[in-house]
C-alpha cells in the first residue's frame, strides 16, 4: 500500500524511500483532508495570538502567564490535527467522504475547537478551565472536558483500524503509525484519565508553573502528572517518526522487530515518568 499524496488518489514517494512521505507542499495535505487542514491552521494562529496576547498582558495565573495555558493547547491540538493529516495519506481512498469517515473528521474538529474556546475564554478571564469545580457551571464544562478528550484519543483507534485495513502491502510505516496510534490511546488515554481524577496535576510540589521546566512549566521541586500524559500521547508522533528513520535497505521483519522494540521502550519511558510523579518525582530538578 502506497500512501495518497491528495484525494484523487496520486500516488506519494515509493515505499523504500518513507522519508519522502512527510515533506509536500501544503496544497497536497490541504487537499488530503481540508477540514482537518483548516483545523489545523486556525489552531496554529490562535497559538500565534496567544504568544502576542501573553507578550502584552502581564496577569499571572500559577505563576506564569494566564495565556500560557491555551497557547500549550493550541500547540499541541496543532500537532495532533497536522499528524492526522499526515497519515490520512494512508486510509483508502474517499473513506474520509463517507458518512463514517465525516462523523470521524467532524467529531474531532468540533471536540478540539469547543475545548479550546472554553480555555481560552477561561484564560482571558484569568480563571482555572482544568480542575475547576468552584460552581456548578464549571464542574459540568470540566467533565465535558473530559470525555472530550477522551473521544480524542478513543477515535485514534478507530482512524488505526481503518489505516491497518488498508495496509495489505504490509508497508511498515502504515504499522508504525497504527502501534503509535494504539499507544496513545491505552498511554495518553490512561494516564489522562488518572489526572483528570485528581485536584491537581502536582504531587507533593509546590502549587505553582513558576520556575517550571521552560514551555512546559512541568514542577521541578516535585511530582507532576502531566509528564507522562505529555509523552503518552505523543507516542502517535514518536513511532512513525523512528520508523521513518530506519534505513531502507533493512527487510521487513526486521523493522516490524525495531518498531516492536522502540515502541515497548517508549511505552516503558512514559510508565516509568508516571511513577516518578506519583511518587513525588520530578522528571527533570
Amino acid at each position: 500500500m502506497q500512501p495518497r499524496l491528495n484525494g484523487s488518489g496520486a500516488q506519494a514517494a515509493h515505499q523504500s524511500a518513507p522519508l519522502g512521505w512527510p515533506w509536500r507542499s501544503w496544497r497536497a495535505y490541504r487537499d488530503l483532508e481540508r477540514t482537518w487542514f483548516y483545523t489545523c491552521a486556525s489552531l496554529f494562529l490562535l497559538m500565534v495570538f496567544c504568544w502576542f496576547a501573553g507578550a502584552l498582558d502581564d496577569r499571572l495565573f500559577n505563576g506564569v502567564s494566564v495565556w500560557s495555558k491555551p497557547f500549550k493547547f493550541a500547540l499541541s491540538l496543532t500537532v495532533y490535527f497536522a499528524t492526522l493529516l499526515a497519515f490520512s495519506s494512508y486510509v483508502p481512498n474517499g473513506y474520509l467522504r463517507t458518512t463514517a469517515g465525516r462523523v470521524l473528521v467532524v467529531s474531532l474538529t468540533w471536540v478540539a475547537g469547543i475545548e479550546m474556546v472554553y480555555i481560552t475564554i477561561q484564560s482571558a478571564l484569568g480563571e482555572a478551565s482544568h480542575f475547576n469545580t468552584t460552581t456548578a457551571f464549571h464542574r459540568l464544562m470540566y467533565s465535558l472536558m473530559g470525555l472530550g478528550a477522551a473521544w480524542l484519543v478513543t477515535a485514534l483507534v478507530w482512524f488505526g483500524w481503518v489505516i491497518a485495513r488498508n495496509n495489505v502491502q504490509r508497508n511498515p510505516i502504515a504499522l508504525a503509525i497504527v502501534v503509535g496510534l494504539v499507544l496513545t490511546f491505552i498511554l495518553g488515554g490512561g494516564f489522562g484519565g488518572y489526572l483528570g481524577g485528581q485536584t491537581s496535576h502536582w504531587v507533593n510540589a509546590v502549587q505553582s508553573d513558576a520556575n517550571g521546566v521552560v514551555l512546559f512549566n512541568w514542577s521541578t521541586q516535585g511530582g507532576d502528572l502531566r509528564v507522562a500524559h505529555f509523552f503518552g500521547i505523543h507516542a502517535m508522533q514518536a513511532v512513525p517518526l523512528f520508523a521513518l528513520l530506519l534505513p531502507a535497505q533493512i527487510t521487513y521483519m526486521a523493522k516490524c522487530m525495531l518498531i516492536a522494540a522502540f515502541s515497548s521502550a517508549y511505552a516503558a519511558v512514559c510508565a516509568f515518568t508516571f511513577y516518578q510523579a506519583v511518587q513525588g518525582q520530578p522528571f527533570i530538578g
